[in-house]
């Protein structure tokens, strides 16, 4: 059984992006760090919260190669 977790996993991805080096990280990287919060996390999870962020503007998502996406936080100037 899952275990629930108070905070939402779209907020952690974007915290993550956040404090990442440059607001970019590899989809498995994302992936590898969210085991620790989310030990039962699948990659269909995780591409349906990136699309979530993607549509709502705050990241982009950008194919690295053929199944390497790269999330990255769209900059406001």
């Amino acid at each position: 059984m899952p275990i629930w977790n108070p905070e939402p996993l779209v907020n952690i991805v974007l915290a993550l992006l956040k404090v990442s080096r440059d607001g970019k990280l590899r989809e498995d990287e994302i992936l590898r760090m969210l085991k620790y919060t989310y030990s039962e996390i699948s990659r269909k999870e995780l591409l349906k919260t990136l699309m979530l962020l993607e549509i709502r503007g705050l990241i982009r998502v950008v194919m690295a190669k053929e199944n390497l996406l790269v999330a990255e936080l769209v900059r406001e100037d």
